[in-house]
């Protein structure tokens, strides 16, 4: 044995899994690069799974998070509601009921802005077809455009039928 405590073989085994946990998140971290998210939270998992209390274990924990943000940013809230609970399961003790219930209220809440985002599209895209309808109008905007228009039995429509053109309006 040696004098810190390991002998060789522990420390090559060590440096081995340091390796192979390295090697593990740069792929996930070009996957994730490469816009390949379903790849990358696999590795991801796995980091957190096979290796916990380590640096590569919680950098995956911090990409998984930043990839949750994405999806919701991205109007994915079904995948960043997945991944939000994927990240619960492992890291939660499965067997709390004070857990359930945080998890349930996360839920109720992240579907409670969901509804809001889509309340806020579905107005604006009412005020849209309102402006395009012209019900939306200013009431100055409608008298301005209403008085630039001349009747069809004006002056244009009178002097057209002296000379023998037709239906000018």
């Amino acid at each position: 044995m040696e004098r810190g405590g390991q002998d060789p073989r522990s420390k090559a085994l060590d440096q081995a899994s340091a390796g192979r946990r390295a090697a593990m998140l740069r792929f996930a971290i070009q996957r994730q690069e490469a816009k390949h998210y379903s790849e990358a939270l696999d590795v991801y998992r796995r980091l957190i799974e096979e290796y916990p209390g380590t640096e590569e274990e919680s950098e995956a924990r911090e990409r998984m998070l930043d990839l949750a943000w994405l999806f919701g940013v991205a109007r994915q809230p079904y995948r960043m509601l997945s991944l939000y609970n994927t990240l619960e399961t492992l890291y939660a003790p499965a067997s709390t009921e004070r857990t359930t219930e945080a998890r349930r209220a996360r839920v109720r809440q992240i579907l409670e802005e969901v509804r809001e985002q889509k309340q806020r599209e579905a107005e604006a895209q009412a005020r849209i077809e309102a402006i395009r309808e012209g019900v939306g109008m200013a009431p100055g905007a409608a008298r301005r455009s209403s008085q630039r228009k001349e009747p069809a039995s004006g002056p244009r429509r009178a002097a057209g039928r002296r000379q023998g053109v037709r239906g000018v309006d």
